[in-house]
């Protein structure tokens, strides 16, 4: 047995499973949390979105049991539930101050459209007494998993090089929403990088981004990224990130590759490669001494690492976890983060994140 094989990868499930109240069926509902729900036994009670037809289409699919025709219906749902918002961040604030008092809810990233907002979300939910996580899976991803346990234990050494990159096709006509927004790359695809990269290395001293469109989105306020993360003079970060790749998948590229001073890990997100089909996804770990080791993945990002994130909440609100990994004071620094991200995208400089002022959180 090799000392890559005991490394964490999967989230335990809650022992006592609670039914799950989903707000909206769009499509990551139907591609990711519908599917993860159904392979790991988490009950969804029932199912609710402004589009009835299509909640009822979405719902016979996956044999969801009721749809709810009104929001209120859904929030007064029987039973100790939990909520599943799943919703694009500018429509979080007026179902947050509806949800019930008290009560316990996943939240789709991001957590508003900006760090004030966000902040203003996590004073409803603090005032409201609600348990919240928001749904950064990234981190909850079998090779992400492995990767952290990996950095915990120290296999890697000091941590010197972490870069991301991805040249692949994103499908963003898949979400009209996307056209209403200012900026799109940053705050609802690379804040899942962000996420990981700020849990696993901390706050940056400092950042500079920028975002560009492309002509084959005219109506996106953007669709690339380049961004560099200031972590001192011993450690390297950055993160290039081209979705408009159109040459076909052979030439696709999506990687995130740690180096430290005693090893280092490539990790594949094949589930970018020729989307929506996708590419096996990898995990590659090297320390010194010896070679290259492909690590056996027990999952994939689709659907798993969505089940692991409800997981960790329901287990957290049970006791049975004694952190919340994505919990709202968390998910606010991200927030500052991605927001120092889009400052320097807009004014052209260098911005130093904030760590938020968690008095108001949860």
């Amino acid at each position: 047995m090799t000392l890559f094989q005991n490394l964490r990868q999967i989230w335990p499930m809650p022992s006592a499973p609670k039914s799950i109240v989903i707000i909206g069926a769009g499509g990551i509902v139907k591609g990711a949390h519908l599917p993860a729900y159904r392979k790991w036994g988490l009950p969804v009670a029932g199912l609710y979105d402004l589009d009835v037809a299509r909640a009822k289409t979405v719902a016979a699919e996956f044999e969801v049991a009721k749809v709810y025709e009104s929001l209120q219906e859904a929030l007064s749902a029987p039973g100790d539930v939990i909520f599943d918002v799943a919703l694009p961040p500018q429509a979080l604030g007026p179902i947050l101050t509806k949800l019930p008092e008290g009560s316990t809810a996943l939240i789709q990233k991001p957590l508003g459209v900006d760090a004030a907002n966000a902040a203003e979300l996590a004073a409803i939910l603090k005032q409201r007494r609600i348990t919240a996580a928001t749904n950064f899976q990234l981190r909850f991803t079998p090779a992400m998993l492995a990767a952290e346990d990996a950095i915990a234990r120290g296999i890697f050494g000091e941590i010197v090089e972490l870069e991301v990159r991805l040249a692949c096709r994103t499908p963003w006509e898949t979400w009209p929403f996307l056209t209403e927004l200012d900026a799109v790359e940053i705050p609802l695809h690379s804040i899942h990088y962000l996420d990981w990269i700020r849990a696993t290395l901390g706050m940056p001293k400092k950042v500079y981004a920028k975002s560009v469109g492309h002509p084959d989105h005219p109506n996106l306020a953007d669709a690339r990224s380049s961004i560099v993360m200031d972590y001192g003079d011993r450690t390297r970060c950055c993160l290039s990130l081209n979705h408009t790749h159109k040459w076909g998948p052979d030439r696709e590229d999506a990687t995130i590759r740690i180096e430290g001073t005693k090893g280092a890990a490539i990790i594949g997100l094949g589930y970018l490669i020729n989307y929506p089909d996708g590419a096996p996804e990898r995990l590659e770990m090297i320390t010194e001494g010896t070679g290259w080791q492909t690590v056996p993945l027990q999952g994939e990002r689709m659907p798993d690492s969505f089940a692991a994130v409800m997981a960790n909440l329901q287990r957290f609100e049970a006791g049975e976890d004694d952190r919340l990994l994505t919990a709202i004071p968390d998910s606010l620094d991200t927030m500052c983060l991605v927001d120092a991200c889009l400052k320097s995208n807009r004014t052209g400089e260098v911005c130093a994140p904030q760590h938020a002022k968690q008095g108001s959180a949860l």
